[in-house]
C-alpha cells in the first residue's frame, strides 16, 4: 500500500478518515526547487554583504579620508547585533540612538579640545554612512534569519548537507561582493582610491575581511533564531512566513472539516492544516506537526505544547499549566495528564478515554460533552466546572475529588469526608441526564420552594413524572435539578414549575412573616412571665420551664430557646440549621450518593458538636427532627409518605435508616 501523499490537495470529498502512517508534505520536485531558491538567495545576500564588508575594509585599513566613520559604523552594528541578539527590536534600536549621538558628540568634543582634527563634513557624512550600511546589516541580518528558519522547516536529518552549502554559498557570494566592492572603487573616477595599486596581500586581506563580516552575520542570525526558538517557537512573524514558504505546493488540507480523521504516526511537516474542523482528530505519534501550517481558527494548535500533548499524551511531563485555553474536541486517549492545570479552559467535545487525570484542576473548565470513559479522575478539582446530559463519566475510576480551590491554590473540601466513592458512584452522582430541569435560587432565597411545587406538580400530573434529580451548590446560588418525561415539551413542562415555585415562594414568605409575628407575641408574653415569676420569687422555676422542652417524644434532647441540646448539655446546635440539613437529606433522596453525602455531613457536625456522639442518638434526633418538620409542614409530610421507598432505599441499611423509615411509618399512622 502506498503511503505516500505528498503534494496531494484534499477536498471534502476525497479525504480519508485513515491517514495512519501517511506521509505528507512536499514532493522532491519542490524541495529541490526550494533549495535552489535558497542557495541563489544567499548568494545575493552573500555579494550586498560582501560588498558592504569590503567598502567598510578598504576606507578602515586604506582609506584616510573617512576611516573614523566607518569605524563608528562598525561600532553600530556591533552594539545593535549584540543588544537584538540577547534583548529585542526595542531595546537594539534604543543602542543605536544612545551609540550614534555618542559617537558623533564625543568627536566633536576631542575636536573642540584640539585633540582631534576631523573631515570638514563629518557631523555630515557619519551619520549619512552609519543609517545606510546600518539599514543595509539589519535587512540582511533578518533575511539570513529567514533563511536559517526556511531550512530548517523544509529540511530533513538526511539533507543537512545543504545547511553547509548555504553557507559556503553565502561567503562565495560575499568574496564576490568584495572584489566588485574594491574594484568599483579603484575605477571610480570620484573615489579616493582612483587608480591606487593595493598589494595582493592587502587585496586579500580585505577580501578575507568581507567573508568575515558575512561569516559574522550568519553566526549572528543562527545565534538569535537558536535563542528564540526559531522556528518553532510561536508566535513569530518570521516563523509564519517560513511556514507559507515551507508548505508551499505541500499536501493541503485547508478549510476541511478533519473531524475524526486518524493521523496516527503520519509524517505531516511541509502541510497545510489550516483545517475548520479538528473535532477529535487524531495525531498520535504524530511526526513533524510544528513543521506543518497550521491555525488557531479552532482550537490553540498553534502553541508549541498543545502540539505536543496532542501527539505525545502517553509520556507528556512538560509544562502542566494549560489553563485559559481553547482545547475543545482534543483526541486525549490514554493521555498522562497528572496534576494538569485547565483553570477556565474550554475542552468542549474532548475525546479523554481512558486518561490519567489524577490530581488535576478543573476550575472553572468547559467539559460540556467530554468523553471520561474509564478516565481516572482521583483527587480532581471540580469547583464550578461545567458539565451537561453529553458529558460522558461511564466506568470512570475516581476515589473522591475536591470541590474546592483555597487562595493558596490547594485543594480544599474533599468529598466524600473519611471514606473513598463506591464502584460507580461518581458516575452516577455526576452523569447528568437529558431531561432535566435547573431552577436557580439566589443566596438567601428558599430553595426548598422548588420541593413543595414538585409534591404539587406531581399530585396534580402524576403523568409528568417529575422527580428531585439532586440540590447543588455553584458559587452564589442554588440549583435545583428536576427530570420530568420526555413525552412532554421541556419549556412547558419548565413553565409549569416556574410558576408553582414563584407562587410556593409568595406562600412561604407569608408564613414567614406569620411565624415572625408570632415569635414576636411568644416574646412578649415570654417577657411579661419572667416579670411576673421575678416578683414572686419563682424566677429560676419559670426560665426552666420555658427554655428548655422536650423535642418531640425524646428523653435525650431538648429544646433550648431557638437550640437544640442533649440531656447533659454538653453540646448544642441551632434548631434551624438542623431542621435545613434534615430537608437537605429528604430532598436529595433521588440521587443516593448526594443523600448520603449530607447526611454525612450532618452527622459530622452533630459528633463535632458533641450533640449526638453515638449512632443511636443521632438516629434518635434525626427521626423527632423529621416527625418535628413533618407535623409543622403538611406538604413535606405528604412527600415523605409519597415517597417513602425511594427515601429510604436512599441510604445503606443501619440504625440511621431504620429511624427514618420508623418516623415515615408514624406519620403514615397518624394521617390514617
Amino acid at each position: 500500500m502506498n503511503n505516500d501523499i505528498c503534494g496531494i490537495v484534499f477536498n471534502q470529498e476525497n479525504l480519508l478518515l485513515n491517514l495512519t502512517n501517511k506521509v505528507a508534505g512536499q514532493t522532491k520536485v519542490t524541495k529541490l526547487i526550494l533549495i535552489l531558491l535558497i542557495l541563489i538567495s544567499c548568494f545575493i545576500i552573500g555579494i550586498f554583504v560582501g560588498y558592504t564588508g569590503g567598502v567598510t575594509s578598504l576606507q578602515v585599513f586604506v582609506g584616510k579620508k573617512a576611516r573614523l566613520e566607518y569605524l563608528s559604523m562598525i561600532l553600530l552594528v556591533v552594539a545593535w547585533v549584540t543588544t537584538y541578539i540577547f534583548g529585542n527590536l526595542k531595546k537594539s534600536f534604543v543602542t543605536v540612538i544612545i551609540s550614534l549621538f555618542t559617537v558623533i558628540v564625543i568627536p566633536g568634543l576631542l575636536q573642540k579640545s584640539g585633540f582631534l582634527e576631523l573631515q570638514p563634513l563629518f557631523f555630515i557624512a557619519s551619520p549619512v554612512i552609519i543609517v545606510f550600511f546600518l539599514t543595509v546589516t539589519i535587512v540582511n541580518f533578518f533575511l539570513l534569519r529567514f533563511i536559517i528558519a526556511l531550512t530548517k522547516l523544509i529540511l530533513t536529518s538526511s539533507l543537512l548537507v545543504v545547511q553547509y552549502l548555504s553557507v559556503f554559498t553565502i561567503a562565495t557570494g560575499a568574496m564576490t561582493g568584495s572584489l566588485i566592492a574594491i574594484a568599483g572603487e579603484v575605477q571610480s573616477p570620484v573615489s579616493e582610491f582612483k587608480d591606487l595599486l593595493i598589494p595582493a596581500d592587502v587585496n586579500i586581506g580585505l577580501i578575507f575581511s568581507g567573508v568575515l563580516y558575512a561569516l559574522f552575520l550568519i553566526l549572528s542570525s543562527w545565534l538569535t533564531n537558536s535563542l528564540r526558538g526559531l522556528p518553532w517557537k510561536h508566535p513569530d512573524q518570521l516563523r509564519s512566513w517560513a511556514l507559507i514558504i515551507g508548505s508551499w505546493r505541500g499536501t493541503s488540507f485547508y478549510g476541511l472539516d478533519l473531524s475524526h480523521v486518524n493521523f496516527k504516526n503520519a509524517k505531516l511537516p511541509n502541510s497545510d492544516l489550516r483545517a475548520r474542523k479538528l473535532y477529535r482528530t487524531c495525531f498520535q505519534d504524530a511526526q513533524g506537526l510544528e513543521k506543518a501550517r497550521i491555525d488557531s481558527r479552532y482550537m490553540d494548535l498553534e502553541i508549541p505544547k498543545v502540539q505536543k500533548l496532542l501527539t505525545k499524551p502517553q509520556d507528556y511531563s512538560n509544562d502542566r499549566d494549560f489553563s485559559n485555553l481553547n482545547l475543545r474536541g482534543a483526541f486525549l486517549q490514554n493521555a498522562e495528564m497528572r496534576q494538569f492545570n485547565f483553570t477556565d479552559s474550554d475542552l468542549s467535545g474532548a475525546d479523554m478515554q481512558s486518561a490519567d487525570l489524577r490530581g488535576s484542576i478543573f476550575l472553572r473548565t468547559q467539559v460540556i460533552g467530554v468523553d471520561f470513559t474509564g478516565a481516572d479522575l482521583t483527587g480532581i478539582c471540580i469547583e464550578d466546572w461545567s458539565v451537561n446530559s453529553q458529558t460522558c463519566f461511564t466506568n470512570v475510576e475516581c476515589d473522591f475529588v475536591y470541590r474546592r480551590l483555597d487562595e493558596d491554590g490547594e485543594l480544599s473540601d474533599r468529598f466524600p469526608i473519611n471514606r473513598n466513592f463506591e464502584p460507580r458512584e461518581f458516575e452516577s452522582l455526576y452523569q447528568e441526564v437529558e431531561n432535566v430541569i435547573e431552577i436557580i435560587f439566589k443566596e438567601g432565597e428558599n430553595w426548598q420552594a422548588a420541593l413543595y411545587s414538585l409534591i404539587k406538580l406531581q399530585t396534580e400530573d402524576e403523568k409528568l413524572e417529575l422527580q428531585l434529580k439532586g440540590v447543588e451548590k455553584r458559587g452564589d446560588v442554588w440549583v435545583v435539578k428536576v427530570t420530568y418525561n420526555q413525552a412532554y415539551p421541556k419549556q412547558q413542562v419548565e413553565h409549569s414549575l416556574n410558576a408553582t415555585v414563584e407562587e410556593i415562594k409568595r406562600q412561604l414568605v407569608a408564613k414567614e412573616q406569620q411565624i415572625y409575628q408570632l415569635e414576636q407575641e411568644k416574646r412578649e408574653i415570654l417577657g411579661i412571665v419572667k416579670e411576673q415569676a421575678k416578683a414572686v420569687g419563682y424566677q429560676a422555676k419559670a426560665l426552666k420551664s420555658f427554655s428548655r422542652q422536650k423535642l418531640g417524644n425524646s428523653n435525650n434532647f431538648f429544646l433550648s430557646g431557638s437550640n437544640i441540646t442533649n440531656l447533659t448539655g454538653s453540646g448544642q446546635i441551632e434548631y434551624g440549621e438542623a431542621a435545613a440539613q434534615v430537608r437537605s437529606i429528604v430532598a436529595n433522596s433521588a440521587d443516593s450518593g448526594q443523600a448520603t453525602a449530607v447526611l454525612e455531613n450532618f452527622l459530622a457536625k452533630l459528633q463535632r458538636e458533641s450533640v449526638a456522639t453515638d449512632v443511636e442518638m443521632q438516629a434518635e434526633l434525626v427521626q423527632q427532627m423529621i416527625l418535628a418538620e413533618a407535623q409543622k409542614d403538611l406538604i413535606l409530610k405528604q412527600f415523605l409518605i409519597q415517597q417513602e421507598q425511594q427515601i429510604v432505599s436512599a441510604f445503606p441499611q443501619g440504625i440511621l435508616s431504620t429511624a427514618i423509615q420508623s418516623a415515615i411509618a408514624q406519620l403514615r399512622d397518624n394521617r390514617s
